[in-house]
């Protein structure tokens, strides 16, 4: 989930200097901080779901978008008393809605479903990746953002990580199933990275048309909820899961909670940073999510997820080089 940008008009030095200047500067030492803390917490939850992956993919991604609506609705109940408005427009909500289904089951359950085949070390990049090759596509139409050179190079760099990526590990759940698997995975991986391309400029274009961030997370939250648990009551025998353990029920919860701290720092970190730097800051959780599933879930460490998490760091790289366009 992204908030709006900064304009680049107060961004007429690079972002790297910035952050070097940061000992005098408050603010951005409180961005670089809170990008970090997103990332760690983006893993929490990553990590919470890749222990989840036993349960019904849309049931768990229901599960974890439950906290957001328990945090937020005090929240909001206090700016709607205060007489402060939620929305400027109440038109922009249904638009919201509809593509909040998009984001929850084409974006939260399908990922959730690539981290049951292919595992957390290579599901990650992958989505990260074509979430930002989407993005760049996403954001020319959408908003009409211009595609620079050096954002090409990084999304050339990034489908050649995804490719390799595609082909880096073993299914992570499926006994057998054959070779295609770990494809099918790749594919499910992608296809979530695009629907999160979609639903997060998107969500962009509502805030800067006048829809809070808190009330954005809370629509999203509660359709996901709603939406994910119809499409679990059809696929799924409801007697399973009500046999479902204790644990994994925690590990369900804890992953919303997770998601909701890391959104709010990283919505913290783009008031103050570019979303470059943002990319980069984030960029750590490549590794991250890579050393976990090795680490923690025994996942095969591979030439190919090596080299497509290095290419997926790369292509970030490329992309936080960026310079801020000039304005006149």
């Amino acid at each position: 989930m992204t908030v709006p940008e900064r304009s680049s008009t107060s961004w007429s030095q690079s972002w790297s200097q910035r952050i070097v200047d940061g000992a005098t500067h408050p603010g951005i030492k409180t961005g670089v901080v809170c990008g970090l803390i997103s990332a760690v917490f983006y893993t929490f939850a990553n990590i919470a779901l890749r222990h989840s992956v036993a349960v019904d993919s849309f049931f768990v991604a229901a599960i974890k978008s439950a906290p957001a609506i328990f945090f937020l609705t005090p929240y909001l109940l206090v700016i709607k008393l205060s007489g402060r408005p939620i929305a400027v427009s109440r038109h922009l909500v249904p638009r919201f809605i509809l593509v909040s289904v998009l984001g929850q089951i084409g974006g939260n359950g399908v990922f959730q479903m690539a981290l049951g085949e292919i595992g957390l070390a290579a599901t990650v990049p992958i989505t990260l990746g074509a979430l930002l090759i989407a993005s760049a596509f996403v954001g020319r139409w959408m908003l009409g953002e211009s595609v620079q050179r050096r954002t090409m190079v990084a999304i050339t760099i990034l489908i050649g990580a995804v490719v390799l990526l595609s082909q880096s590990g073993e299914p992570a759940t499926v006994e057998g199933g054959g070779a295609w698997r770990p494809f099918l995975g790749a594919a499910y991986a992608m296809f979530s990275g695009v629907c999160f391309a979609v639903f997060s400029s998107m969500m962009r274009l509502s805030m800067q048309q006048g829809l809070q961030s808190a009330t954005a997370m809370w629509i999203n939250s509660a359709v996901g909820v709603v939406c994910l648990l119809m499409v679990t009551f059809y696929r799924t025998d409801m007697s399973e899961l009500a046999a479902l353990p204790v644990g994994l029920w925690y590990s369900m919860m804890l992953a919303g909670f997770f998601n909701l701290v890391a959104f709010i720092a990283i919505a913290t970190a783009m008031r103050v940073l570019p979303i470059v730097a943002v990319h980069l800051l984030n960029a750590s959780q490549v590794a991250m999510a890579a050393t976990a599933g090795v680490v923690l879930f025994s996942e095969p460490l591979t030439h190919s997820l090596i080299a497509g998490i290095l290419m997926t760091m790369g292509g970030l790289l490329v992309l936080a080089s960026r310079r801020p366009a000039k304005t006149t």
